[in-house]
C-alpha cells in the first residue's frame, strides 16, 4: 500500500502532468474551448475593450467627424468588445488542430501573459507615471507573475471566467452611459415643448452667423486695445458697420462643447455630451425651422440634423417646396457635418473609427506616454469629402467670383483638414440669396484660424508636420518656458488669422453685393481662444490662461445694433441664440441662460460657469469675468508686434530686422556649425520646389542645431537673402531644437537654394551645415 508521501507525490504529478515546464499542469484536452473563451473575454476586455471604449465614450466629436451613425457606433462597441478574443480563440483553435494540445497549451500561457502585460503597461504608466526601461521590466514581471496564477492556482481561471462578462458591461457603460451614448441612441429625446411662431405680417430678417474657431481676441487687437487697422482691415470695416462686444467671453473652452453653447444659449452641461441635436434639441435650428430656410454647414457638430434639416421636413421653411442642389435654381441647400460627403471618405465610417482605435491601442501600450483621444481630436481620422473650387479661387478674396468654378470633390486626412476650408466657405458663400421675402438661416462654423496654421494672408498654402510637431515646442499642450516655440507659433497663427481677415471681407462684400446688408442679421464670434504664453497651456484651462482661452471676438450687425459702437459690457456667446431669437420675434420655449443683447441686463454679470478640460479631466468651474476687459488690454498692450503686413509679422521674431537683408552682409569668420532638419523630410536640401500639385509649398522648417544651446537664434536664407529668423529652444533629446517660417509667398515660382546660418554675438553669421 502506498505511502502517504507517495500518494501526494502522485497527486502532483497528475496536476502538472502535460503543460510545459514549471508551469506544468494536466492536460487540456478535456477542457473544453467554451472555458478558453471565457478566459480570453475577461483578459480581453480589460486590456483592450475597457480603455478604448472608454477613451472613445470620453470623445463623441471622433463619431461625429467620422461622420458615423447609430449602426457604426454599436458596430464599434460591439467589434472592439468581441473581436480581440474571437480573433485569439481561433488562433488557438488553429494550433490544437495543427500542432496539438500542448502547443495550444503553451500558446494560450503566452496569451494569457502578453494581455497581463498590456494591461500593467497602461495601468503602472497612470498609476506612478513611469515609463522606458522601468515600465517595461514591471510589465513584463506583472505579465509573467499572471501566467504563473494561471497555470498554478486554478482559482485565477475560475475568477477569469466569472470576469467574462466585462467586455459586455464596457459595452454597455460606452452606448448607455458615455458622452458618446446620444450618438448611440441612449441620450437625451427631443423637448416636447413646441417652438410657436407668430402670426404677424412683419418681414424677419435673414440671419448670418460665422462661427470661426480657436481666435482669441487678443490676436486682433493694437497696443491700444482697438482693432488693430492696418494688420486686420477686414474686421476694421465689420467693426464700423456693427456693435463690437469687446468684452465677450466663450463658455467653454473646447469646440464639442462651445459650439453647442453657441447654438443652444444654454451653458454646458457638468459632463461633456455629444454635439449632436439627440443630446442638444433646442437648438437654434429647431427655434427657426418653421420660419427660415436654411444654408448650414457644421464640421464639429450635428445639431442641424436629419430630418430636421431634411428640406421636405415639415418643421423647416413652408416657402421651400423642393429641395435641389443647383445653386442656379435658387432653392436652399443644408449641408451638416454628416452630409458635407461622408460616403466619399476614404473607407467608411466604421473603418476608420477601427483604424484609429487601433491606433490609439498601441499608444495606450507604448512605453512612453502620449496624448489621449479628447486632446489630440481625431487626427487620423478621414475628412469628409468636400466641395472645393479649383486653388485659383479658394481664398475667396473676390466675392464675385466665388462659386463661379465647376466644384471638385476631394478627400484628405484630418491632418489637412483645414486645407478644405477654403471651399467650405466659398460654397457656402455662394449660397447667399437676395430672398429677403423668405428670409435665409445661413450659418456656418469654419475651423480656421485653428491649429494646423498653414496659411498666409493670400491664402499661399504651405505643409505642415504630423503628430507633435504640429505644435513644435510643447509637451501635450504645454508650451516650452523657452519663448521660442510659442513665439514662433503666435507669428504663424497671426498669419492664419490675416486669411481670416480675407474672409471676413468676402463676407461683408457678398452680401453688400446682393443688396442685404442692411437688412440682415449677421454675427460673427469664435467659439474658444488659444494661448501663446511660454509655460503655459495652448487650449488646457487653467487660471493664468483665461484671458487667452475666454476672450473671442462678437461683432453684431443688423437692426437694434449702432454702427461703429464699442460696448464694453459683459457678455457671453450663449448671448446670440437669445438675441437671434430677439430680432426674428420668435419666443423661446425652452429655459435660456443667455440673454438678449439687446435687452442686457442693468447689473452687470461678472462670472459664469465655464466647461474646460482642465489637464485632460472635463471641468465646471466658476470664473469670475468682471476684470477681463482690464487683463485683456494689458495682454494688448503687451503684445509683441502690432500693424503690417505678413512680412511685419515674421520681422517681429529674434533678430527680425535682418530679414530681406544679404547674407553676405552679415557674413562672420566663425567656423560652421551642423544643422539637422526634421521638417520636412528632405531638408529642403536640394532647394525649395514651387507649389507641388495641390498648390502647396514648403516654407516650415523644423530643426536642430549642434551645440549651441536655448536661446540662440538661427536664420534661413533663400539665394543669399535672409528669409527667416527663429529662437533655439531646449526639450529632452533636443538641446537647441528650432521652427522658422520662410515667407511663403516667396516660394511660389521656382526652385530657391535654401542655407542655414547661426547669429554670434556681434551679430554676424556663422554657416550651418545640413548634418
Amino acid at each position: 500500500m502506498p505511502t502517504r508521501r507517495e500518494r501526494l507525490q502522485a497527486s502532483r504529478a497528475r496536476r502538472v502532468s502535460g503543460a510545459p515546464g514549471v508551469l506544468r499542469r494536466r492536460p487540456r484536452a478535456a477542457r473544453p474551448f467554451l472555458v478558453v473563451f471565457a478566459e480570453l473575454l475577461a483578459l480581453c476586455g480589460l486590456a483592450v475593450a475597457q480603455p478604448i471604449l472608454d477613451v472613445f465614450g470620453r470623445a463623441p466629436d471622433v463619431f461625429v467627424r467620422a461622420g458615423a451613425g447609430r449602426a457604426d457606433i454599436w458596430w464599434f462597441a460591439a467589434i472592439v468588445a468581441l473581436a480581440p478574443p474571437v480573433g485569439l480563440l481561433a488562433v488557438e483553435v488553429a494550433i490544437a488542430a495543427t500542432a496539438g494540445e500542448r502547443t495550444r497549451a503553451r500558446a494560450h500561457l503566452a496569451i494569457v501573459a502578453t494581455l497581463g502585460i498590456a494591461i500593467a503597461v497602461r495601468s503602472i504608466r497612470l498609476a506612478l507615471g513611469w515609463e522606458g526601461v522601468a515600465l517595461a521590466a514591471a510589465a513584463v514581471a506583472v505579465g509573467v507573475a499572471v501566467a504563473v496564477l494561471h497555470a498554478r492556482r486554478p482559482w485565477f481561471g475560475q475568477w477569469l471566467v466569472f470576469a467574462s462578462f466585462a467586455p459586455l458591461v464596457f459595452a454597455a457603460l460606452f452606448l448607455f452611459g458615455s458622452s458618446a451614448s446620444s450618438l448611440a441612441g441612449s441620450g437625451g429625446s427631443e423637448t416636447a415643448t413646441p417652438v410657436v411662431i407668430a402670426t404677424d405680417t412683419a418681414m424677419r430678417p435673414p440671419v448670418v452667423l460665422l462661427v470661426l474657431d480657436e481666435l482669441p481676441l487678443v490676436s486682433l487687437l493694437d497696443a491700444d486695445g482697438d482693432l488693430d487697422r492696418e494688420r486686420f482691415p477686414g474686421f476694421a470695416s465689420l467693426a464700423d458697420d456693427s456693435t463690437w462686444f469687446r468684452n465677450t467671453t466663450t463658455v467653454a473652452t473646447h469646440t464639442a462643447d462651445a459650439v453647442p453653447a453657441i447654438l443652444t444659449g444654454q451653458l454646458p452641461g457638468a459632463e461633456s455630451v455629444a454635439p449632436v441635436a439627440a443630446a442638444h434639441p433646442d437648438n437654434l435650428f429647431r427655434l427657426l425651422g418653421n420660419a427660415y430656410r436654411f444654408n448650414v454647414s457644421e464640421l464639429d457638430t450635428q445639431l442641424c440634423a436629419v430630418p430636421r434639416c431634411d428640406h421636405a421636413h415639415p418643421d423647416n421653411a413652408a416657402s421651400v417646396a423642393v429641395a435641389s442642389a443647383d445653386p442656379s435654381a435658387g432653392s436652399e441647400v443644408v449641408s451638416t457635418a454628416a452630409g458635407d460627403g461622408a460616403s466619399g471618405r476614404s473607407g467608411s465610417p466604421l473603418r476608420v473609427l477601427l483604424g484609429r482605435a487601433r491606433d490609439e491601442f498601441g499608444a495606450m501600450v507604448a512605453l512612453h506616454d502620449v496624448d489621449s483621444l479628447p486632446q489630440v481630436e481625431a487626427e487620423r481620422l478621414t475628412a469628409a469629402s468636400t466641395t472645393v473650387p479649383p486653388a485659383t479661387s479658394t481664398t475667396a478674396a473676390v466675392p464675385v467670383a466665388v462659386g463661379s468654378a465647376t466644384p471638385t470633390t476631394v478627400a484628405r486626412p484630418i491632418e489637412k483638414l483645414p486645407t478644405v476650408q477654403p471651399g467650405r466657405f466659398a460654397t457656402w458663400l455662394g449660397e447667399l440669396d437676395a430672398d429677403v421675402e423668405h428670409p435665409a438661416l445661413d450659418v456656418l462654423h469654419i475651423t480656421v484660424p485653428h491649429n494646423p496654421w498653414h496659411l498666409d494672408a493670400s491664402g499661399t498654402e504651405y505643409g505642415f508636420p504630423e503628430g507633435a510637431l504640429q505644435l513644435a515646442g510643447s509637451v501635450r499642450g504645454n508650451w516650452s518656458t523657452d519663448p521660442g516655440p510659442s513665439f514662433a507659433a503666435r507669428q504663424r497663427h497671426l498669419l492664419q488669422v490675416r486669411y481670416v481677415d480675407t474672409l471676413v471681407t468676402a463676407l461683408r462684400a457678398r452680401l453688400v453685393e446682393l443688396g442685404t446688408w442692411d437688412e440682415t442679421l449677421v454675427v460673427v464670434t469664435a467659439d474658444h481662444g488659444a494661448g501663446f504664453d511660454p509655460g503655459g497651456w495652448v487650449r488646457e484651462w487653467d487660471p493664468s490662461n483665461e484671458t487667452n482661452l475666454l476672450g473671442v471676438p462678437l461683432f453684431v450687425h443688423g437692426p437694434g445694433f449702432e454702427d461703429g459702437r464699442v460696448d464694453d459690457r459683459p457678455v457671453q456667446n450663449i448671448d446670440i441664440v437669445p438675441t437671434i431669437a430677439d430680432v426674428a420675434r420668435i419666443a423661446v420655449p425652452w429655459p435660456l441662460d443667455g440673454v438678449s443683447l439687446r435687452a442686457l441686463p442693468s447689473t452687470p454679470r461678472t462670472s459664469h460657469l465655464l466647461g474646460a478640460t482642465k489637464h485632460s479631466a472635463y471641468v465646471r468651474v466658476e470664473v469670475d469675468v468682471a476684470d477681463h476687459l482690464a487683463v485683456l488690454l494689458a495682454a494688448a498692450a503687451g503684445a509683441p508686434s502690432h500693424g503690417g503686413d505678413d512680412l511685419t509679422i515674421l520681422r517681429s521674431g529674434p533678430r527680425g530686422e535682418l530679414i530681406g537683408a544679404s547674407v553676405d552682409e552679415h557674413r562672420g569668420d566663425g567656423s560652421p556649425g551642423s544643422v539637422r532638419i526634421e521638417y520636412p523630410a528632405d531638408g529642403l536640401a536640394g532647394g525649395s520646389p514651387a507649389r507641388d500639385a495641390e498648390g502647396i509649398v514648403e516654407a516650415y522648417v523644423v530643426g536642430d542645431v549642434a551645440e549651441v544651446g536655448a536661446g540662440r537664434t538661427v536664420v534661413a536664407a533663400l539665394d543669399g537673402t535672409i528669409a527667416a529668423t527663429a529662437s533655439t529652444w531646449s526639450e529632452p533629446g533636443h538641446p537647441a531644437r528650432f521652427a522658422l517660417l520662410l515667407p511663403p509667398s516667396w516660394l511660389v515660382d521656382g526652385e530657391h537654394a535654401v542655407s542655414y546660418w547661426l547669429v554670434d554675438d556681434a551679430g554676424r553669421l556663422t554657416p550651418l551645415e545640413l548634418g
